[in-house]
């Protein structure tokens, strides 16, 4: 069975698997070979407090690196407020408003840039996942074949590869560009008093939620279907094979018997390869979706501080940054949970 088991995952080219995960991680921590080995053993193949280090890490950094525009904003409403009380109350409303248009621009320009580099962040996420379960699909679905047969194996690697292009194309070229629009339609309402843009606002983040509940409801129901119809299909060919492999006369036995160990050892390893992946999934995208999450809380915290002095202007458009970063967080979180849960479907259908 050993023997059988190193077989098989000899025939699994993991160096490009693992040359991607050093790309997307940053890290050379992460050895696939080694995981996917250890859960082949029945050892442990993670240790949870490395695990939860690797993610308070990941805050902790996200908060350093990003302090100074969080301080900014803060000094900017507050000075705004203060301008504007002073200029409202020597000069008139004219130049109370012209201020606060001066500090609404400046406040605007760095929430926009901190939004900028948040939005490329989800992008990139989600362009890391589709690199690696691009890779991995080619090994993944080996190991399928080598339990359930070829057309199993090309059935899957090709629907995942149409799954790859319809969560590109949706989330990567729809949604979030979509999301970045909708956010800053919330802001240019602010520059008036009176609300212009707050209903296609509210479109088109409908549209967007609507977009991906819709594409996962799609792709996990021919996911399912799929799993439920192929595997068995594949499975009574193989019981086909073993049983006329044990009808020959002399040898039967010892065919029968072989073919049943090869099967048992090519589930085994796809069980563990599909495992490493989605580990690999989770850790691409735990540390941006709280990235993204971290700030929503963030601007959520400074608006809670400066709204007994602020205009009222400059709290909706925290607002808005916080309803687009939820926007964000569920559209990345969608895209990365795709994946894992086909990972887990195939593995558990394909049992």
């Amino acid at each position: 069975m050993t023997d059988i088991t190193d077989s098989i995952m000899q025939e699994i080219s993991s160096s490009d698997i693992q040359k991607i995960i050093d790309e997307t991680l940053n890290s050379s921590s992460f050895n696939f070979s080694n995981y996917v080995g250890n859960i082949v053993n029945g050892e442990n193949p993670f240790s949870f407090e490395e695990t939860i280090k690797f993610i308070l890490n990941g805050i902790r950094d996200n908060i350093v690196q990003e302090k100074n525009i969080y301080i900014y904003l803060i000094i900017i409403a507050v000075m705004g407020a203060i301008i504007a009380n002073f200029s409202k109350l020597l000069q008139g409303k004219k130049v109370a408003e012209t201020a606060f248009y001066m500090v609404y621009m400046l406040f605007f320009s760095v929430l926009a840039v901190a939004f900028a580099q948040i939005s490329s962040v989800a992008v990139d996420t989600l362009q890391k996942v589709f690199d690696f379960v691009k890779v991995f699909s080619v090994a993944y679905f080996t190991c399928i074949t080598f339990t359930y047969g070829s057309i199993a194996g090309n059935v899957f690697y090709e629907f995942t590869l149409v799954m790859m292009n319809v969560a590109s194309y949706v989330i990567v070229t729809f949604a979030l560009p979509a999301i970045e629009f909708y956010f800053f339609l919330r802001i240019a309402s602010q520059i008036s008093e009176e609300d212009m843009f707050s209903k296609l606002a509210n479109l088109i983040k409908d549209i967007v939620n609507t977009g991906l509940k819709t594409m996962f409801g799609i792709i996990m129901g021919v996911n399912v279907v799929q799993g439920l119809v192929v595997p068995v299909a594949a499975e009574a060919k193989n019981s086909v094979i073993v049983k006329m492999g044990s009808s020959i006369p002399g040898i039967g036995n010892t065919v029968s018997s072989v073919a049943s160990t090869v099967l048992c050892a090519g589930k085994l390893v796809k069980n563990a390869v599909g495992i490493a992946g989605i580990a690999v999934v989770v850790f691409i995208c735990v540390i941006p979706l709280l990235k993204i999450y971290v700030h929503k809380i963030v601007y959520q915290i400074i608006s809670a501080i400066i709204q007994p002095v602020s205009d009222k202007r400059i709290i909706s458009c925290l607002d808005a940054a916080v309803a687009a970063l939820k926007m964000q967080v569920y559209a990345v979180g969608t895209g990365c949970m795709m994946f894992v849960i086909s990972i887990a479907l195939i593995s558990a259908m394909t049992t």
